[in-house]
């Protein structure tokens, strides 16, 4: 027979799930098609507050990081104002194969004036604003 404290311990659990289940479904902000690059982007970020590995469990089939290059692309682009890559701080790809080896991971951010990208930071940090968009292939398309 379980005790009541293994009980409230049980719905604790559950209620965590349920909330965790909970955060994922409201994170998920709506998609842009962005015809030129043949992709679909997350118009908000989201994961705010959470490490690389934990945005990355949460990619649905057909779903990745933006790469830098789609990023600044897009940062360039008529899509800016509507992606909100005036001000922003998020997890990308990494595109460089050191810094994938040394467990390293990439983060794009856009100020007012300029655009950065660090490619040599803990995968375990989080901050309150760093976040991510997930971006997923059109049919024919190429990440």
């Amino acid at each position: 027979m379980k005790s009541t404290q293994q009980k409230i311990d049980e719905t604790k659990k559950k209620l965590k799930e349920l909330e965790n289940q909970l955060q994922k479904e409201n994170d998920k902000s709506d998609w842009i098609k962005i015809p030129e690059l043949k992709i679909e982007v997350q118009t908000k970020i989201h994961h705010k507050n959470k490490t690389y590995a934990e945005c990355e469990k949460d990619l649905s089939k057909g779903e990745s990081l933006p790469t830098y290059e789609q990023i600044q692309w897009l940062r360039n682009s008529k899509y800016r104002d509507q992606l909100n890559l005036i001000d922003s701080w998020e997890f990308v790809q990494n595109p460089d194969k050191i810094s994938k080896d040394n467990g390293y991971v990439a983060r794009f951010y856009a100020g007012s004036v300029y655009a950065d990208l660090d490619c040599d930071r803990n995968s375990s940090d989080s901050y309150s604003d760093l976040g991510v968009r997930f971006v997923r292939r059109t049919k024919g398309g190429k990440k």
